[in-house]
């Protein structure tokens, strides 16, 4: 697949380190400038790679959406992050360092190729956005500039800020008439740039409310958003990195299966924490989720808790949510609609809890509908749901979202730690036996091999210490 070859090519004409001023070893006959969609392609394809693979297993399993079964031992996996191997690294070289270039390659274009920065700017503030989620302090300001050996940590809130900072440029940069990196390149929107600004909305919104618990500053901004109406608005606006059922070109999660268990799902397992609020929702997800084991009864789901082993009763997540073709969604409009049903219910937006509930039940309706339930079954169960109130809507609201990013779990193990204080989120979660800390994980711990090259890494922080944003 070409994408995957232009990360080498990406990287070979980009990357800087101690000789990065030296005329050394420089092939006089060799090109020293690339296009800037070949570099995105290379960075966006990277991004999504770790975000439904490296990313996607461990994260799943910290945030009780998924069970392995005993296959690694769920509070093993949930606290021994050695899983997450080479997501850090990755995403500094391969997805930030090839924006960079990309940037600057297309800033010295005449005419600018604005859309290109545009576009290149939003993924970097998706791109750090995620890390700092992830991680807590990053390098941000002094990252891949190629100019700083050793660069900085900055707090989250530096960090997330500056992420809306980025998304305000690219937007003002936007042309929607104009014409920026494109498809094959543009694997999301195939350079459709006005689809490109309601995601950079939508993104935007989606780290104000990572903020606004921790900085309640941040509701005006929020409720500006709404008013201004431009954010993703339908399903055809959902951000999502396409694959195909041709060799070479599938879905991560399928190659993993068909190549390593022979195409049997056996390595992720329904969870309980996941089944017992489905069950107590009467939610019709239930088969679309999971997969009755193969020597379970017919309709029978059989779930997980953190120190149960797999039978060959024991449900597994659905093989259709691991087919080829299946897209890797970043943004999507379910999501869009309950976090603008959060917005007004919060008071950050006008409407009130009728319009809020409105919003919810068109959110749920969308969740259930992309996940396969049936439009009939789908309105019936949406329309059924409680009207939130002052009461309710946190609850509501915030089991409703975890659910919607059941395959997402990178964004839901934010909205799981945002969803109360510590001790006190929804859904409710317990330690598993055996786990070497206290709490329930809050953040990704740094990589050995960055603690023991940058001194500025911060050292001696545990797993289950809370974030910035994790009020």
């Amino acid at each position: 697949m070409k994408k995957i070859v232009f990360v080498g090519l990406a990287l070979a004409l980009t990357t800087t380190g101690c000789f990065k001023d030296s005329t050394l070893n420089i092939d006089p006959n060799r090109s020293t400038t690339v296009d800037p969609s070949l570099l995105f392609a290379g960075a966006s394809t990277q991004f999504s790679l770790l975000r439904v693979a490296e990313l996607t297993w461990p994260v799943a399993l910290m945030n009780q959406m998924w069970a392995s079964g005993g296959r690694w031992g769920l509070a093993q996996a949930q606290y021994d992050q050695t899983r997450v191997r080479s997501a850090w690294g990755r995403t500094y070289t391969d997805v930030l360092k090839n924006l960079d270039v990309a940037i600057k390659v297309a800033e010295q274009a005449q005419p600018v190729n604005k859309n290109a920065v545009a576009q290149c700017k939003i993924m970097k503030a998706f791109a750090y956005s995620q890390t700092s989620l992830l991680w807590g302090d990053i390098p941000f300001s002094e990252a891949s500039t190629g100019t700083v050996d050793l660069p900085k940590f900055d707090k989250q809130a530096d960090v997330l800020t500056g992420c809306v900072a980025l998304l305000d440029e690219a937007i003002a940069q936007a042309d929607p008439a104009g014409k920026g990196i494109i498809a094959p390149n543009d694997l999301y929107y195939g350079g459709d740039m006005a689809k490109w600004r309601k995601f950079a909305n939508s993104l935007k919104l989606r780290i104000l409310f990572s903020m606004v618990d921790a900085d309640p500053t941040k509701a005006a901004a929020i409720g500006q958003l709404l008013t201004g109406n431009a954010m993703i608005a339908s399903a055809a606006d959902a951000m999502q990195f396409k694959y195909y059922n041709q060799p070479g070109q599938q879905n991560p999660r399928f190659s993993f299966t068909a190549i390593f268990r022979g195409g049997v799902q056996s390595d992720w397992y329904c969870s309980k924490p996941v089944y017992d609020l489905l069950v107590s929702l009467s939610d019709p997800r239930i088969p679309y989720f999971f997969q009755p084991g193969p020597a379970a009864a017919p309709g029978e789901y059989i779930a997980l808790n953190s120190v149960e082993t797999f039978t060959t009763k024991s449900a597994l997540v659905n093989l259709n949510l691991l087919k080829p073709d299946l897209p890797e969604v970043s943004f999507s409009y379910s999501e869009q609609l309950l976090l603008e049903a959060e917005a007004i219910a919060r008071g950050f937006a006008t409407g009130g809890f009728a319009v809020a509930t409105t919003r919810m039940r068109a959110g749920v309706r969308e969740s259930l509908i992309s996940f396969g339930v049936p439009t009939a079954q789908a309105d019936a169960y949406a329309a059924g749901l409680p009207a939130l109130t002052v009461a309710n809507y946190r609850a509501i609201l915030s089991q409703q979202q975890y659910l919607d990013l059941f395959m997402r779990p990178v964004e839901g193990w934010t909205q799981h730690r945002r969803s109360g204080i510590v001790g006190q989120e929804i859904p409710a979660m317990t330690t598993p036996q055996g786990a070497p800390v206290a709490g329930l994980v809050r953040r990704l711990l740094y990589r050995s091999e960055e603690i023991n090259s940058n001194p500025n890494t911060p050292a001696g922080i545990a797993v289950d210490a809370p974030q910035w944003f994790d009020k």
